[in-house]
């Protein structure tokens, strides 16, 4: 046991290590904000001049561990953008050490939980945000770990025989318990959907554990203690100024329930979009399906061909689906984070590469089915395997129950707010995981695909350079629309006259106005102004963008070159002012 302890701390170490070098590879030096975090950067230096934590107009999470975590680091190093990134390095870090333990824990093998953790961690919409001042890796981190102790409790109270009274003295079970419950909260008010955690998985431990009284009173008391603080912090978050409003869940629910088709396809839409991200995971079980389907019955071939014609015939009349992304944001043709951080940006992800991704996950869809339809007898013990999972596979019930749950409550969202492909990385551990457990249950019972996994590693590794190298290209231009703004303001130019794209904006906004102009800030009231645009403090003269526009020209500052490892290797930001009709 002492062996293999020892090996699990290797691989978890080694984790970490690779996906550290894959950070310093991208250089995340650059004094502009990335995507949101222009507001989340406020909040910190405000709590680190006054002492007082603030919200702006464009904040949905609580943030409150986020805020005090990034004053703590100006207060000891100085105000940065750079500052700020390193500040979320220990969450990165602690994000894959947790990750390869739960992958462990649901059941997985070395090598196939290294390849889950290296997904997750090298994922193109992790790395960009955990080089970042963003919540979305912290939320990771909390998720991971409250998972991990609740698992840890649940595993040190198991019982050593069916007798009711005899169970194994662990004392160590309240203290993984305290630690996931803990965890867990404090997870959740900084970014509310790690409260799933200890909502789902704390009364699911009690019924699994029902025959020790003593655990059952404190889980369910642990879990009573959660909901009143929700409920308390939830309260108190929608009486601050400038947070946006967070709508009465049963109200959500409703609203999803008038949109069916919305809700519709944005589930297909979702579904597509993390089978991409975990396309690796999942190559070794889309193999052996295919391999099944050549050598099965003829009703799972006409199965196959039928999903496949189906497939053809979409495409045909709705070409745009033969396209990534389904999901936006941080995966856009542009690169990461696509025009939003600069106006005209050539395309990278160009459309062979597109369809080529698009076509390879209908089929893997086309022969996931296919396996599902094979196993569709098997399908009933689903239900009893949640009611009475073995001792050995309640971890992959438990954090399944907490999957399913997020999925859930972001198509419940998907009917009020736009979803991004970054919202669902707290469920990405649980959806890597799942292709990989249900290979190896296959594989052990004689479905052996050795070569299966070597296809797998090939495939993380052309996503992981992709990650790293448009991570590289957005913080290359971020250095550029720096020195390019920076140029301007030197000239004279006043930064409320500066378009440098929306981080740079809402930075604008925030030091001149102190808050953002969002449709959902109703305290206080009257804050929206409908009239006026996101960030009204911004009237622009000039323009950053890849090039001039057709309501644009050339000017005297010329552009800023930058190098980047994504095609074309030589880009450059043009200063350029804007013409009015």
């Amino acid at each position: 046991m002492a062996r293999m302890q020892s090996a699990d701390l290797k691989y978890a170490w080694i984790c970490v290590g690779v996906m550290l070098a894959a950070m310093v590879a991208v250089w995340p030096f650059a004094e502009l904000p990335y995507a949101d975090d222009w507001a989340y950067s406020y909040m910190a230096l405000r709590l680190a001049r006054t002492g007082q934590l603030v919200y702006n107009g464009w904040e949905s999470a609580m943030l409150i561990p986020h805020t005090y975590w990034g004053a703590l680091f100006i207060r000891l190093f100085g105000f940065s953008f750079s500052c700020l990134r390193m500040s979320t390095l220990p969450f990165a870090a602690g994000s894959a050490g947790m990750c390869y333990p739960v992958m462990r824990r649901l059941g997985l093998e070395p090598s196939a939980a290294v390849l889950g953790t290296l997904l997750v961690t090298l994922s193109p919409v992790f790395l960009p945000v955990s080089v970042s001042f963003m919540s979305d890796v912290p939320s990771v981190f909390f998720t991971l770990l409250s998972i991990y102790a609740l698992m840890h409790a649940a595993a040190n109270s198991a019982p050593v025989s069916e007798s009711r009274e005899a169970f194994r003295p662990e004392r160590s079970a309240w203290l993984w318990l305290a630690v996931g419950v803990l965890s867990g909260f404090l997870g959740g008010i900084d970014r509310q959907v790690v409260w799933l955690v200890p909502l789902l998985v704390l009364p699911y431990l009690a019924w699994l554990r029902r025959r020790r009284q003593e655990f059952v009173v404190v889980a369910l008391g642990s879990w009573v203690v959660v909901v009143v603080g929700i409920v308390v912090m939830t309260g108190w978050f929608n009486r601050q100024p400038f947070t946006l409003y967070q709508f009465p869940l049963l109200g959500e629910v409703r609203l999803a329930i008038s949109k069916p088709a919305l809700e519709l396809n944005m589930a297909a839409r979702t579904g597509l979009m993390m089978l991409f991200l975990v396309l690796p995971a999942a190559v070794p079980l889309v193999i052996s399906a295919a391999i099944a389907t050549l050598r099965g019955t003829r009703s799972r071939k006409v199965l196959v061909g039928t999903l496949l014609a189906a497939l053809s015939v979409a495409l045909l009349i709705h070409p745009s689906l033969a396209s990534i992304p389904w999901i936006a944001s941080s995966l856009n043709w542009e690169g990461i984070n696509g025009t939003a951080a600069l106006p005209g940006r050539p395309v990278v992800l160009i459309r062979p590469v597109r369809v080529i991704a698009a076509v390879s996950v209908y089929v893997a869809a086309a022969l996931i089915v296919s396996e599902l339809w094979d196993r569709r007898n098997r399908l009933s013990r689903v239900l009893h395997f949640f009611v009475e999972p073995p001792e050995s596979q309640f971890c992959l019930a438990a954090m399944s129950l907490f999957g399913a749950g997020f999925m859930a409550l972001m198509m419940i969202r998907a009917a009020r707010i736009d979803i991004f492909d970054r919202y669902f990385l707290p469920a990405l551990p649980w959806l890597a995981a799942l292709p990989l457990v249900w290979h190896q249950s296959t594989r052990s019972q004689g479905g052996r695909q050795p070569r299966a996994m070597f296809a797998a590693w090939g495939l993380l590794a052309i996503y992981a350079l992709y990650a790293i190298a448009g991570t590289q290209d957005v913080m290359s231009l971020a250095r550029a629309r720096a020195d390019a703004a920076a140029r301007l303001e030197a000239a004279g130019v006043r930064r409320t006259a500066i378009d440098a794209g929306f981080e740079y904006d809402g930075w604008t906004e925030l030091l001149g106005g102190g808050h953002a102009n969002h449709r959902f800030v109703l305290n206080p009231p009257g804050a929206f102004h409908r009239e006026l645009g996101l960030f009204p403090s911004v009237k622009p003269v000039y323009r950053l963008e890849y090039a001039p526009a057709a309501d644009s020209v050339a000017t005297p500052f010329g552009s800023v070159p930058y190098v980047s490892l994504l095609p074309p290797f030589r880009k450059q930001v043009c200063m350029d002012r804007i013409v009015h009709p």
